[in-house]
């Protein structure tokens, strides 16, 4: 499926349209164009019923070898590579709003961890600038400028274009000769690499450290898919050993907190709970019978102490208490590539009495569209669950759940499918149906002493949208014999990276409820949620606050107040909001930006013979490229193609304002030809605090093949030829205006985004 953002290109008919790209097999066609995007599967890591707890499973076995391979899309296009199943968990009303982001977070900590994360895209878990080149997977890529996914073919072009520009016999100045060479050896490397499969497959695993190292099986004449079971085997044990010092099981721990002395009217505290008696001490002095109290005229006894008293805040503390523990804890082991087990523990106390299990979990991917779970409980109440989900295509999928809690009743179903209903967005419809506790023939109709849950048949529809990372709605209605309801939730994020989920209730059998919560990282490894739910008629006020550190979940609902009470609403939504967002434009923010410029600072300081080496290899680039590129736009002009007018690749707010018309293009491009880039003396003088953005419309004009340019997304740019990062540590952004059919166009992408020229909507009016 074609993402949005190209759809005006890639979805018109006419072949004789100036923007319709050249199809994949055509001849001249631009080597990018030979692969698309593909789905991509971002996955969950949490569920609250049966369709999403299938998600679960399948995130968190790491057999599944599509999942591992993945790129991340950019967070301009989210989920819009995204299969249906994606979205739909993701979705608000899946219970995985908090699940977004990856661990490790894509907001800088509120109380501290590693410095200026949200400094980079989200996509990238740490940025291109901070490793490398030795481990970064994608970096030939980048200098081909081609897919990770891309055919040999595509890479064959690739190179063959390149060549043409940078071969060392083409330049007869020495200077430019010799950074063409340095420049050609670069790109034919690349190309020796990717263009062999087996050593292109153990660099997208390793990168270039793969490639020095000294495999242990023999990588001739094994099969691609034995080549993956080893690097997967090789994988893992690293990923085991770094996981093994930070956690080694996962556990849940829920507290129910009854607090609602703390608010209710005194006259439902009046009395003061009885005093347990201390060993040794006397027994106060009592009436021992009626006479001996004192009766006033009528009958009445007159009470010793006055009545009702004044309640303290002593008392309402000694009247809180918890209502019920639950606790569960266990531990995951891949089994096989497709095969990981789980082992939990759970407990659970209430009112004074309690009970526990052990379950195990079985989880297989048979495929990279199948994949089945088995769950088992050892002790009594014995319950066996199967959930499996199965995605049709990117467009669809089909997911099952089924539980037996006792031989005395048939098993009860739970049904989803679901349907991305747009190519052009995110929209996705889903159907549920439950069949609830159940007679057949005569089985199920006798229970007595079985421990059974019952609950009633239903029906649900509903549509959710993913508009962007952690921003989405859902909306749902369900039909039941004893409630009929619709529901709506909505989440998105706010204050840089609190995660604000809302959304409401109303049914004929469950009433009215409401519920809002905020979601903000604490520190690396801490996050910390807070949300209220109050419901009519039934329900009450209840505070819920949650607390996960690696793998670690403490959960603590607090009732508030058994009925509902709008000031207390009041107290616990509109109060703590205000105070954080006061707090986040008053400090949080100012301190961070505070700490993002020394942060930089010291990276720019600590890197700045790696900057400058980098910044001189893209003058010579741009140099060796000068002469095509001048050449390329004065065809372009010829035949009033495209022709790059301006380009700027850095800093966003600090682009020079676009001044540039269609009608100085050819001055433009005469100038660029006399123009040099490279500096009469050394670079040690280069104050990089100045420069915060940098010209590419040289090696942009040098990359255009029959009026089109395309540049992939999901990778930086920094490593095109010609490209340099003059912020390093920052988000990044490329603006270019261009020419086109005589018309002015211009486009600001951010760094990961992928670049695809002409586009009617970049046209200016």
């Amino acid at each position: 499926m074609a993402p949005p953002a190209r759809a005006t290109v890639e979805e018109v008919e006419d072949v004789d349209d100036p923007y319709a790209p050249y199809r994949v097999g055509e001849r001249g066609s631009h080597p990018s164009l030979a692969t698309s995007s593909g789905s991509r599967s971002t996955g969950s890591t949490s569920s609250t019923d049966s369709t999403t707890s299938a998600a679960s499973s399948s995130s968190t076995c790491t057999s599944n070898p599509s999942r591992q391979t993945s790129r991340n899309t950019p967070s301009s296009s989210f989920g819009q590579n995204s299969t249906a199943y994606d979205i739909y968990q993701q979705s608000p009303s899946a219970g995985t709003q908090g699940t977004f982001p990856r661990e490790g977070g894509d907001e800088e900590p509120l109380l501290g961890g590693r410095p200026f994360r949200d400094a980079h895209d989200p996509t990238e878990s740490t940025s291109s600038d901070l490793t490398s080149r030795s481990t970064d997977k994608e970096y030939l890529y980048t200098i081909l400028n081609v897919a990770t996914d891309a055919s040999a073919d595509a890479i064959k072009d690739a190179y063959r274009s390149l060549a043409v520009l940078l071969h060392p016999d083409k330049h007869k100045d020495a200077s430019r000769k010799g950074a063409a060479e340095s420049r050609f050896r670069e790109v034919q490397r690349a190309y020796e690499i990717l263009s062999d499969p087996e050593r292109r497959t153990i660099y997208d695993y390793f990168g270039e450290e793969g490639l020095k190292s000294t495999w242990s099986v023999a990588v001739r004449g094994r099969s691609p898919r034995e080549m993956q079971e080893e690097f997967e085997r090789e994988r893992r044990r690293k990923q085991a050993a770094d996981a093994e010092a930070l956690v080694k099981s996962k556990g849940d721990f829920t507290a129910h907190i009854d607090a609602s002395a703390l608010f209710a009217p005194s006259s439902r505290l009046s009395r003061r709970p009885p005093q347990q008696q201390m060993p040794g001490q006397p027994r106060a002095a009592t009436a021992t019978n009626k006479q001996d109290l004192p009766v006033a005229p009528g009958g009445m006894v007159v009470p010793t102490a006055p009545f009702p008293r004044t309640v303290t805040f002593a008392d309402r503390i000694s009247r809180i208490g918890c209502t019920q523990l639950i606790g569960k804890h266990g531990f995951e082991t891949q089994v096989t590539n497709q095969t990981c087990a789980t082992f939990s523990g759970q407990m659970v106390s209430r009112n004074g009495l309690g009970g526990g299990n052990l379950v195990g979990t079985l989880k297989t991917h048979w495929s990279p569209r199948l994949f089945t779970e088995i769950t088992l409980s050892f002790l009594r109440p014995q319950i066996i669950t199967t959930k499996g989900q199965f995605t049709v295509d990117a467009n669809s999928f089909f997911s099952w759940q089924a539980t037996m809690q006792t031989l005395m009743m048939p098993p009860t179903f739970n049904v989803t499918y679901g349907q991305r209903l747009s190519s052009k967005s995110t929209l996705t419809g889903f159907t549920s149906v439950r069949s609830g506790t159940y007679s057949l023939l005569g089985w199920g109709e006798d229970l007595q002493g079985a421990m059974v849950r019952s609950e009633p048949a239903a029906v649900s529809v509903g549509l959710t949208k993913q508009i962007d990372e952690g921003k989405g709605w859902t909306v749902q209605t369900s039909i039941s014999p004893v409630d009929q309801n619709i529901s709506v939730d909505y989440a998105l994020k706010v204050l840089g990276g609190v995660k604000l989920r809302t959304g409401f209730n109303l049914g004929t059998g469950s009433g009215m409820s409401a519920f809002s919560s905020a979601e903000r990282r604490l520190t690396e490894n801490v996050r910390l949620s807070l949300g209220l739910n109050c419901s009519l008629p039934m329900g009450g006020v209840t505070l819920r606050v949650k607390v996960n550190r690696l793998g670690q979940k403490i959960m603590l609902p607090i009732l508030l107040s058994p009925e509902f009470r709008s000031d207390l609403v009041v107290l616990f939504t509109v109060v703590p909001a205000a105070a954080y967002t006061a707090l986040h434009w008053r400090y949080l923010e100012p301190s961070k930006q505070r700490r993002l410029r020394n942060r930089l600072g010291e990276l720019r300081s600590a890197n700045r013979e790696m900057i400058l080496e980098r910044r001189q290899a893209a003058l010579e680039a741009v140099e060796v490229l000068r002469d095509q590129a001048v050449k390329r736009a004065h065809q372009e002009l010829d035949r009033s193609g495209l022709v790059i007018l301006e380009a700027w690749y850095g800093q966003k707010d600090s682009f020079p304002r676009p001044s540039i018309t269609t009608a100085q293009a050819e001055r433009l491009w005469n100038d660029v030809k006399n123009q040099s880039a490279l500096p009469s003396s050394g670079t040690g003088d280069v104050d990089l605090t100045t420069e915060t953005y940098w010209d590419v419309k040289i090696p942009l004009q040098a990359l255009t093949t029959r009026s089109q340019l395309i540049v992939p997304g999901a990778r930086s740019k920094a490593n095109l030829l010609g490209f340099h990062d003059p912020v390093l540590g920052e988000k990044k952004h490329l603006l270019v205006r261009y020419s086109f059919r005589g018309a002015l166009h211009q486009v600001i992408v951010e760094d990961f985004t992928e670049l695809a020229l002409p586009m009617r909507i970049h046209q200016l009016d």
